[in-house]
């Protein structure tokens, strides 16, 4: 134990260390001064302006964030729609997150003695997951049915390995994802594979029913229930079919014919900022003159003004008309904010067990500092415990920034042919804010278009 002395060097000295510490442990965190920016660069649709800086900012991240620049880089490109460079930073960041799965000692000792911010970014579960259902979305974008069904089934199993090894009473709430179970059923659809595609269906039916309902408030969009039944009659289910039309009696279906001589346009609107991760602490005062600092992190939703996209194509060689709008398939947003309040406990618990940690081996310090070299000395010691305990206890507030706050999709069947048209966005009283224009493109009968949106308004 290095004692400390009545000299002013011994105080110089113990502030140094001080600073050095809060240095250290401040710059552990990747910068985020340049989001409002690539924020405004989205916002205005420049997106290779967006992707230039954050390339410039790279640097911030440091070594133990580089998941998280890959994420965020990955995800920039998806949104400009450059799905094969998006593919090549989000694989980056699904093997940074695969190796981190299981941490050193090492790394783990470091975070429970300062904090979490001392160890590598290996995400969220639900962000972990989300990487996988990107990626599928990128291979379904372009035209790669196999490989994207591969990302969709490595969600599902990434998801329950994470559970897997939680306690029964202490799994998280994000247990399966709806959204990745329809678009697996679209993808099997487009290779005939009708029995496949009705079990992906009825499953995304079942999760939307019992989980997203109950615990986000979504329902299942009137279109996945539509192409439930569909399946379902091309497949003869018709028991099925009957238990399927008393959960949702006002919906009708497409026969199988004309799903399968038909366009499918599904439209994905990324609407939203994300809820913003934050610190929140409290400190208690001990009796014997000691505080202890306990910091946890939560998520702060925002507001954003629209509520949907209301789509218009027209067929160019006939000027006939589609027009529908989209409905939510994601809450991300909610996940984010139940996820992390599911797992509020374990958090604190660590926390406070670091806290008192801190508390002893400073009171410890105090102690023999006092023994040593008198009063001064250990009041100083005390002091200085105190600063720091309080300094390096800090919440990991890393998150995925560039992630929407929800997913929303809107579905129509048309006659293979020419087309244009646009998306208009529409607030909470039904005023469209702008609109853009759809490249023209050309379907044929029985394909899948998938075209993408990006609003933060």
């Amino acid at each position: 134990m290095v004692s400390v002395g009545r000299s002013p060097h011994g105080r110089i000295a113990c502030l140094s260390v001080i600073l050095l510490t809060w240095s250290w442990v401040l710059g552990c965190a990747p910068k985020v001064d340049h989001y409002d920016q690539v924020n405004q660069y989205i916002y205005d649709q420049n997106y290779d302006a967006a992707l230039v800086l954050m390339d410039e900012s790279k640097a911030g991240y440091r070594e133990r964030n580089a998941a998280l620049f890959y994420m965020e880089e990955g995800l920039l490109y998806h949104f400009a729609g450059r799905f094969e460079e998006s593919n090549q930073y989000l694989f980056k960041a699904e093997t940074i997150l695969a190796e981190l799965y299981t941490r050193s000692i090492s790394n783990q000792t470091a975070s429970f003695l300062l904090n979490d911010n001392t160890i590598p970014y290996r995400g969220e579960d639900f962000e972990d997951a989300l990487v996988n259902l990107f990626l599928a979305i990128n291979f379904a974008g372009l035209g790669l049915t196999e490989d994207a069904l591969v990302e969709a089934r490595k969600l599902d199993n990434e998801l329950n390995i994470v559970n897997s090894h939680y306690a029964d009473d202490q799994k998280n709430i994000y247990k399966e994802d709806a959204f990745i179970r329809f678009l697996m059923g679209i993808l099997y659809e487009s290779g005939d594979e009708i029995n496949d595609a009705f079990i992906s269906y009825r499953k995304a039916e079942e999760i939307y029913r019992n989980d997203y309902l109950p615990n986000y408030g979504v329902r299942a969009p009137r279109f996945l229930v539509e192409n439930l039944l569909s399946s379902a009659r091309a497949l003869g289910f018709y028991q099925e079919i009957t238990e399927i039309q008393q959960l949702y009696p006002e919906i009708t279906y497409p026969q199988p014919d004309e799903k399968r001589n038909s366009v499918e346009i599904i439209v994905i609107h990324y609407n939203g900022l994300g809820p913003e991760k934050v610190e929140r602490s409290w400190i208690v005062p001990m009796p014997d003159g000691y505080i202890v600092k306990v910091a946890y992190p939560v998520f702060q939703e925002k507001n954003y003004l629209i509520t949907h996209a209301v789509v218009e194509l027209e067929q160019m060689d006939t000027g006939k008309k589609f027009r529908f709008s989209t409905e939510l398939m994601e809450d991300i947003g909610a996940i984010a904010v139940l996820n992390l309040d599911n797992r509020m406990a374990r958090i604190k618990t660590k926390a406070i067990a670091r806290a008192t940690t801190k508390y002893l081996a400073t009171k410890t310090a105090s102690k023999v500092a006092d023994d040593q070299a008198g009063g001064l000395a250990g009041l100083m010691v005390q002091i200085a415990g105190n600063i720091a305990a309080a300094v390096t206890e800090r919440a990991d507030v890393r998150y995925w920034r560039m992630l929407p706050d929800q997913v929303r999709v809107g579905r129509a069947l048309v006659p293979a042919g020419l087309y244009r048209g646009e998306i208009g966005f529409v607030d909470s009283g039904g005023n469209v804010l702008f609109t853009r224009q759809i490249i023209p493109f050309t379907a044929g009968s029985g394909e899948k278009k998938f075209i993408t949106q990006r609003t933060m308004r």
